[in-house]
């Protein structure tokens, strides 16, 4: 009996540690950012109320906010919440809230968040700094020239010096009438004395040269690493991905449905800036805010649209040429691609083109699997080493299922196929031209 009590009673501490650490778990921040950050701030009213009091609000009027929260619809049929409803909020404008799946803890800890949220201060105005980072290949290059007209210098010295006294051995020779050659007559002498030297040292900086100007010419108007235009409104990537964690399809919504990930409508910027009306980074960032309301037509006074719309002229950064098919849809999907295998990191820069692949390749991003690659950004070599270097994920792929019965029919295509033990894109028809082209 001894033991059985204290094998029970062993159980029931572990089962309440158990309960404990998983209620500690629970993050209410992100529970927020996820269900509620689109429409609602903490401390200020947008195209929903300021959420902090209103769970006192409800408890006082005797209200269930917690069925509230799962199912509005629900609780408006049934009268319930009339004095502290969240629909009665002007600004919804008969709009009503959907439903969240949540649990009651994890309302608690949204709310605790909500309630415990302090406005942060004001941050110090950064100094503006480009996007791009800084290119190393200018510093090599200045070293180069310096540590090259130092060369020059030296051995237009040592050649003058040479001359010097190679007249004055002669003269010392007792030979006379000593003709002082100009410097081209005594280059054009050095290179008929030694022209199969001199051939072929011109044979290898003619093509060196060649090579080089044509990696050059390859890239013009095609993979414009480190582009940085000026956008209308300067919006920053650091602040919304990176300060504020907002993922990337909350923005960019038509990523994994269609061709193009989209550039945001001023309704989407106006979910969060409705009620996000000043900048945490000054005066400068509430400024940038307000041309977003002027595009909006929205009166931040009245809280109130005027109808007086502009729209927001962006300034295009990625550019692919028309003959070239590509669908991110297809890629975010299917090929399970990282937004940051091709755009970089863009928690850490505002708008624009990363500097190169070498960039993408020094990352390292928790839970997260990059392809490394070396081709230049937007070519053709860079999407064929992709299609090269890419894992496909067959698991629970029906048309990926088809296709490895049919392999396993022909036994030597499968090993062909199969050597490595994985199925690359290439394999299954990713370096065909009709891909990308037709």
């Amino acid at each position: 009996m001894k033991i059985r009590k204290q094998t029970l009673f062993s159980f029931l501490l572990l089962s309440l540690i158990f309960i404990s650490s998983a209620n500690a778990q629970v993050d209410g921040k992100a529970i927020f950012k996820q269900n509620c950050a689109a429409c609602h701030t903490p401390l200020k009213d947008g195209t929903g109320p300021k959420l902090q009091g209103v769970k006192g609000k409800w408890d006082k009027a005797g209200d269930n906010i917690y069925k509230w929260v799962n199912a509005p619809s629900a609780q408006i049929k049934a009268g319930v919440g009339s004095a502290t409803a969240i629909q009665d909020y002007d600004g919804m404008a008969g709009t009503i809230m959907p439903g969240t799946a949540l649990s009651k803890e994890e309302i608690d800890a949204l709310f605790k968040y909500v309630e415990d949220y302090v406005k942060p201060a004001p941050k110090t105005p950064e100094v503006a700094v480009s996007n791009a980072p800084v290119n190393k290949k200018v510093n090599s290059w200045l070293i180069w020239l310096v540590i090259g007209t130092l060369l020059s210098v030296l051995i237009v010295a040592v050649w003058g010096v040479r001359k010097q006294v190679s007249y004055a051995s002669r003269a010392a020779a007792g030979e006379e009438n000593i003709k002082e050659e100009t410097a081209k007559e005594e280059i054009k002498g050095f290179m008929w004395r030694n022209l199969k030297l001199v051939s072929v040292i011109g044979f290898i900086l003619f093509c060196l040269g060649t090579y080089y100007s044509m990696e050059v010419l390859y890239k013009v108007g095609v993979a414009d690493e480190g582009y940085q235009p000026e956008q209308p409104i300067a919006f920053t990537h650091k602040v919304h991905a990176g300060d504020n964690e907002i993922e990337c399809q909350m923005c960019h919504n038509s990523a994994s449905k269609s061709k193009h990930a989209g550039i945001p409508t001023v309704n989407v910027c106006m979910n969060c800036h409705k009620g996000i009306t000043e900048a945490t980074s000054g005066e400068e960032g509430t400024k940038e805010i307000a041309k977003i309301h002027a595009a909006a037509g929205y009166d931040v006074d009245k809280r109130q649209y005027t109808g007086n719309t502009s729209p927001i002229k962006w300034v295009k950064v990625h550019n692919l040429p028309d003959h070239v098919y590509f669908s991110h849809a297809q890629h975010v999907n299917i090929g399970k691609i990282e937004c940051e295998n091709c755009h970089g990191d863009v928690k850490t820069y505002t708008t624009g083109q990363i500097s190169g692949t070498k960039t993408i390749n020094n990352l390292e991003l928790e839970g997260k699997k990059l392809i490394k690659l070396e081709r230049p950004l937007l070519t053709m070599g860079w999407c064929v080493e992709c299609h090269d270097k890419a894992d496909v994920s067959t698991k629970g792929n029906k048309y990926y299922d088809d296709i490895h019965e049919r392999l396993k029919k022909d036994k030597e295509l499968y090993k062909k196929v199969m050597k490595d033990g994985k199925i690359k894109v290439r394999e299954l028809g990713g370096w065909e031209c009709s891909k990308c082209h037709y």
